[in-house]
């Protein structure tokens, strides 16, 4: 039988893909659909890896799919936190600036933006800018991530896994009998 190639680099494919999908603002709003960017980078690495795998190489595993889900995640979550940095140092919090004036755009379209205390204004302001939970979501990110990405992995695995023949083949058929009398 031969040797199954290396899953390194299909994961590390789905981990970019990952990466770009969660880093980039704006485009990072797909993994409100339940981590569906994570997701699909969980599966395209599984689909990388049965594209190496070649018609006649070894079948794919669920082990296999599993180990590459979350080794794609790990790498996703890494490449996503870099360019999320990135965007940061560059741009700004962009996102959580156009939250903050939807906020009180919101407000104001009710009639309501005179109750609310400045306090409260100025607390909302703060925790959007406020580094410690820039940190929460990179440590969140290590765990999140490896999970979608090895549940994305499973769906590849149930798309790509090797077919099994359900219906046993019929059994021959004999020719008719012919009867004497």
């Amino acid at each position: 039988m031969p040797e199954k190639p290396s899953k390194l680099m299909p994961a590390l494919y789905g981990g970019i893909i990952i990466g770009l999908l969660s880093g980039i603002p704006f485009v990072s709003l797909i993994n409100c659909l339940c981590c569906a960017g994570i997701m699909i980078g969980g599966f395209l690495a599984v689909f990388f890896y049965k594209k190496d795998l070649g018609p006649d190489g070894p079948p794919l595993t669920n082990n296999d799919a599993l180990a590459l889900g979350a080794l794609a995640g790990v790498f996703g979550a890494l490449l996503s936190n870099i360019l999320s940095a990135a965007f940061l140092l560059t741009i700004g919090n962009v996102a959580a600036g156009m939250m903050y004036d939807f906020i009180l755009w919101g407000y104001e379209k009710a009639g309501m933006l005179d109750k609310i205390p400045p306090e409260a204004l100025d607390q909302m302001r703060e925790g959007m800018s406020d580094p410690s939970i820039k940190i929460s979501n990179v440590v969140t990110s290590f765990v999140i991530s490896p999970l979608f990405g090895l549940l994305g992995g499973l769906i590849g695995y149930a798309v790509y896994r090797p077919k099994v023949d359900v219906n046993p083949p019929a059994p021959p058929t004999l020719p008719p009998m012919e009867i004497k009398n």
